[in-house]
């Protein structure tokens, strides 16, 4: 029986004792929230034992109890961010259901407060700071609207429970004081909220133009293939490989035959067109692992690693025969070709060697009458 090492990620006990996987990041940042709330509710139940035991409390304030029950939501809540369930929902950090606790608990320990209630109203504005980059000005709204409910039903049942206790101008000003910082909240949530949001859209214009930029660098702008300086790097990667391993590697290069004659007697917007429309049938015609780069004018080179002298001749051949079928809309009667030269890496050549003979059996194309493949045989 083969034995699991101690650190799969398999294993339940070791998944548990990951509090915050690396992976997925998103993941990670809500665990980080979760933690920081039950490290907010930790403090204020130090400060609620230390409120009863300053009689700043009621004496029967069931403090245990409320907290037990706390953690244990909390406590559900992490397993569904750490499992992955949140993320089925359409808030995967929970804030709404985490903030909707806070503020029950909130109005809850108010009830137990004496002299402090007005300071303790400053446990609300923590729990409304819990969702300031997480919630859209909407939800905050609604966050808010929820808060005051819960205060306004706590001063009503205590006002029904004990009107003889209760002082009218501290209600109205409590609840002013709360309605008013709620409001504040609500706009300065927002303006943050947006403000990243703007800051988000940014970023991702800033990755979108960082990857144009780099396509810009490595890829040719009318036919969309691989440009020469590109090419030249990848060369370079392919011949290492190839001299370590020992692996047979094929360099062809491709001319299109007679291609000026196009530009002169068509225009230069034709003879994009052709140059356009070999690159495509190209790109659709090679396997993905061969690499197809526009290597100047009309001249294209394509890598063959990993292929058989055979598959790279039976490759270029089908293509030849594919690229002469062509029909172009600007002259029905005209009909391009290519001539190609192919031949195999020797072990210790340079770049510049393999090209050079690349381009030697190219010649011998031309000067045997074009639009054919010729193959210049290892020396």
């Amino acid at each position: 029986m083969t034995k699991k090492p101690a650190g799969n990620l398999q294993d339940p006990i070791t998944y548990v004792l990951t509090l915050i996987p690396a992976e997925p990041p998103e993941r990670a940042i809500r665990l980080r929230r979760q933690i920081m709330a039950v490290y907010s509710y930790c403090l204020l139940w130090v400060g609620t034992i230390l409120g009863v035991e300053l009689s700043a409390f009621a004496p029967n304030t069931p403090h245990l109890m409320m907290f037990s029950v706390l953690f244990a939501i909390n406590l559900v809540f992490f397993l569904l961010i750490r499992s992955g369930l949140s993320e089925r929902l359409g808030d995967p950090s929970l804030t709404i259901l985490q903030m909707a606790t806070g503020i029950i608990l909130t109005t809850v320990i108010l009830h137990y407060t004496r002299e402090l209630r007005g300071a303790m109203l400053s446990i609300y504005f923590m729990v409304m700071t819990f969702g300031i980059f997480a919630l859209d000005r909407r939800r905050q709204m609604a966050m808010a609207g929820f808060t005051l409910f819960c205060f306004t039903t706590l001063q009503v049942y205590e006002w029904l429970e004990t009107p003889q206790q209760a002082i009218f101008s501290f209600l109205i000003g409590h609840w002013i004081i709360l309605a008013l910082i709620l409001c504040w909240f609500i706009y300065m949530g927002g303006y943050i909220h947006n403000l990243q949001n703007r800051v988000r859209d940014q970023r991702e214009n800033l990755r979108d133009a960082h990857s144009r930029l780099e396509a810009i660098a490595v890829r040719d702008d009318l036919t969309g293939l691989y440009n020469r300086r590109h090419f030249l790097e990848r060369l370079e990667e392919e011949l290492s490989l190839a001299n370590r391993n020992h692996t047979p590697l094929y360099l062809a290069i491709i001319d299109l035959d007679h291609f000026k004659r196009v530009n002169d007697n068509y225009g230069h917007h034709s003879g994009d067109e052709v140059l356009s429309r070999f690159a495509r049938i190209a790109s659709q015609g090679l396997r993905k692992s061969d690499l197809l780069a526009r290597y100047g004018g009309e001249e294209f080179v394509v890598l063959f690693p990993h292929a058989t002298e055979a598959a790279c001749e039976a490759a270029l051949e089908r293509l030849r025969r594919r690229f002469a079928e062509q029909g172009y809309s600007f002259a029905s009667d005209i009909k391009t070709t290519f001539s190609a030269g192919l031949t195999a890496f020797q072990p210790g050549e340079t770049a510049d060697q393999l090209i050079k003979r690349a381009d030697s059996a190219l010649y011998g194309a031309k000067s045997r009458g074009r639009n054919q493949v010729v193959q210049l045989p290892l020396s």
